[in-house]
């Protein structure tokens, strides 16, 4: 890390980065008793990760986990080796969001160790790698403020600012006052280290205390504090420096934050040692903070201290006094390896020796000096290398995961072409083989036709009479689903069917195909309406009169039917169970009209509809049901088709606001006798109750 070791007044003003660098440390310091809980913590996270099967969530247990070993552990190689793992396999899993954020993690260890070169460069990775995904913004936020934090704490201040600004950007996008606090803190730091921009950190570092203040963070609060003082500081403006100072103290007293009460005093004493005036207070001061890290074990902060009080007391001419704070700084310093501090101390010892008159200590300790900042030379140096290192490796892994990637997609082409290739072949086989077995036939074909053309009109209407038995056979297991489905009367089914045998039987093959189609028409009818709970009268009226064209087709020419009333335009908004009106039609039929000894055998349907009432009114002239002189060769018999509808009308009459009723009367004349037979179906609110209740209309299929 570059730093200026010659000024002491530029080593206060580089504290502040120091300072925020080393909280995130000072805060992961645990005690003896803690560390017992922290092995069980981290055992507790191996487990996890070790167990986890999931890819995804395997990265996340690996990133928590160098996260643990860090803040409870510090073992420096386990945490940097789960966290490049993490990163590894979340770059094999392809996953975007995955590997931003694993690179993320990775960064803020470097950060927490001062590398941050490689800090740098993994932060800005993971936040270009997701700053134009739709991925939680929460990610972004995190990942643009580490960008900025590492690159303030590298000296590259313009880059800190872009990320900054970014993250800024989202975090107001989405109004997150807490990452809009964090921002704005982070551009005031980076512009307060700007030349010449100086003034212009003063209203970020307000709106992010403005923002802490509003979701009531004291550590925010106390941070920006500060910053602010800070700021006052370096323009002089000492009086109101320490009245942000005051305000910092006792938030930190009330929190009871030993750190926050240390760093507190250590600003109040640069405050009093900048200005120059009450150097006294600046050392109780110091040594008040001096007090604080020691209880807290913050050896690298007692460090820099010592240093301050050792500036103190050259400024105020006690050279002595001066130079043993500086040895013993020194002597912590080599103890923690900080080479800059160690630096620092010796090129304050040579000042000190140059005032005594010790020119030869003076030079001595100049030289050593050198030394050690040439030394802090080689090891920005090196660690700019392992930076850049990294970041070869890094592209060279993101690279190879790529070319794996284009090439198991090439290999996937290649595959799919050899199996379209296949199929293309299989298809040209297939054809051919069509094509070879057409020929084939088509030979097969024309040489028994020569062999058996004597017979062919023999054969001809054996295969008509074959399609007529195939057509039947699929007519009557379509009419066996029908009487199954809607048990309906199965009578007119199987006498249709017979008819259609006998005209097959006998030859007539025109008329049978044309009383297949009207019977095929009927069935399909059927089947397709009773899908529905209801259908409309006009649909029931169609049905009904189909059925009734197969009846006079199949007897002769003495039984004829009328249906009038279809003109009312009413009828589609009448709804009615479907093959409601036919039983009633069967019995007339049978019952009634077959069994008449009348030449002139009518069947009427009449429908009157008013407001409230619907009537379908089917007249008959036949024998009656009382007549006892039918004719004896009609056979007789008992329909199951009344029992059903009754069923069926009862049932509806339970379940729904409208209701159906029928009466049959046996119409006589003035001596008694028989003239025939009249039934009434009364429908009541039918229309008005489905047009009220539409879900009524749907029928329910297990």
């Amino acid at each position: 890390m570059k730093q200026n070791i010659i000024s002491p007044l530029l080593l206060v003003c580089n504290i502040k980065s120091i300072t925020f660098s080393l909280l995130a440390l000072v805060l992961l310091c645990t005690s003896n008793e803690i560390f017992g809980q922290s092995n069980s913590r981290i055992d507790s996270l191996k487990t996890a990760f070790e167990n986890e099967t999931n890819d995804s969530l395997k990265v996340l247990s690996e990133i928590n986990l160098a996260k643990g070993i860090h803040r409870m552990q510090h073992d420096l190689e386990s945490e940097y080796f789960h966290a490049k793992e993490a990163v590894d396999r979340a770059l094999r899993i392809n996953d975007t969001v995955l590997y931003a954020r694993a690179l993320d993690n990775l960064g803020l260890l470097y950060r927490y160790h001062q590398r941050y070169d490689q800090a740098l460069s993994l932060h800005t990775r993971a936040f270009e790698l997701i700053k134009d995904k739709d991925v939680d913004p929460i990610f972004k936020m995190i990942m643009g403020n580490n960008a900025g934090v590492a690159g303030r704490y590298n000296h590259k201040n313009d880059t800190a600012f872009l990320y900054y600004m970014q993250a800024l950007k989202i975090a107001e996008d989405v109004d997150n006052l807490k990452n809009i606090a964090i921002s704005t803190n982070g551009i005031g730091n980076t512009l307060s280290n700007i030349p010449g921009r100086e003034n212009e950190a003063l209203p970020y570092f307000e709106r992010s205390l403005k923002a802490q203040q509003e979701i009531g963070n004291d550590l925010g609060v106390a941070m920006n504090y500060l910053s602010i003082s800070d700021y006052y500081i370096v323009k002089g403006d000492f009086k109101t420096a320490n009245e942000y100072l005051k305000k910092l103290l006792k938030l930190n007293q009330d929190r009871n934050d030993e750190f926050g009460i240390a760093i507190t005093y250590e600003y109040m004493g640069i405050s009093k040692l900048k200005e120059g005036e009450d150097l006294d207070k600046a050392v109780t001061y110091f040594q008040i903070s001096a007090d604080g890290y020691k209880s807290l074990k913050n050896i690298h902060r007692q460090a820099e201290i010592l240093t301050h009080l050792g500036n103190t007391y050259l400024k105020k001419g006690e050279l002595n006094r001066a130079e043993d704070y500086y040895k013993e700084s020194l002597q912590l310093s080599k103890g923690l390896n900080a080479l800059a501090m160690i630096s620092t101390n010796v090129l304050k010892l040579s000042e000190v020796s140059e005032q005594k008159g010790d020119y030869k200590s003076a030079l001595s300790n100049f030289k050593l000096s050198q030394v050690y900042k040439d030394s802090i030379n080689i090891n920005e140096q090196n660690v700019k290398i392992e930076a850049l290192t990294q970041e070869y490796n890094l592209e060279k892994k993101e690279s190879h995961i790529q070319f794996l990637e284009k090439d198991k997609a090439l290999q996937q082409v290649l595959l799919n072409t050899q199996k379209d290739e296949l199929k293309r072949r299989q298809i040209i086989t297939i054809l051919l083989a069509i094509a070879l077995g057409a020929i084939l036939i088509i030979f097969f074909m024309q040489y028994r036709n020569y062999r058996i053309r004597k017979t062919a009109n023999e054969r001809l209407n054996q295969a008509e009479k074959e399609k007529m038995v195939t057509i039947y056979e699929r007519n009557l297991a379509q009419a066996e689903i029908l009487v199954t489905r809607l048990q309906i009367n199965p009578h007119f089914i199987f006498n249709s069917l017979n008819a259609i045998t006998y005209l097959i039987q006998s030859e007539q093959n025109c008329k049978a195909i044309e009383y297949l189609g009207i019977f095929s028409h009927y069935t399909r009818m059927v089947l397709e309406t009773s899908k529905q709970q209801v259908i409309s009268l006009q649909e029931e009226l169609e049905l009904a009169e189909n059925y009734l064209k197969l009846e006079e087709n199949r007897f002769s020419n003495d039984f004829k039917y009328v249906i009038s009333g279809i003109e009312n335009p009413d009828l589609e908004d009448v709804l009615i169970p479907p093959l409601l009106i036919q039983p009633f039609l069967e019995n007339a039929i049978w019952h009634g009209l077959l069994a008449s000894p009348r030449k002139k055998k009518l069947l009427s349907i009449h429908i009157e509809i008013d407001e409230n009432q619907t009537q379908i009114i089917i007249d008959d002239n036949g024998a009656g049901r009382d007549n006892k002189n039918k004719i004896n060769t009609i056979k007789s018999h008992n329909s199951m088709g009344m029992g059903i509808i009754k069923e069926r009308i009862e049932l509806y009459n339970k379940t729904n606001e409208g209701k159906i009723n029928y009466k049959i009367i046996d119409k006589k004349d003035d001596e008694g006798k028989p003239l025939g037979t009249r039934i009434i179906l009364e429908l009541y609110n039918t229309m008005d109750y489905f047009r009220n209740h539409p879900s009524k209309m749907s029928v329910s299929h297990a």
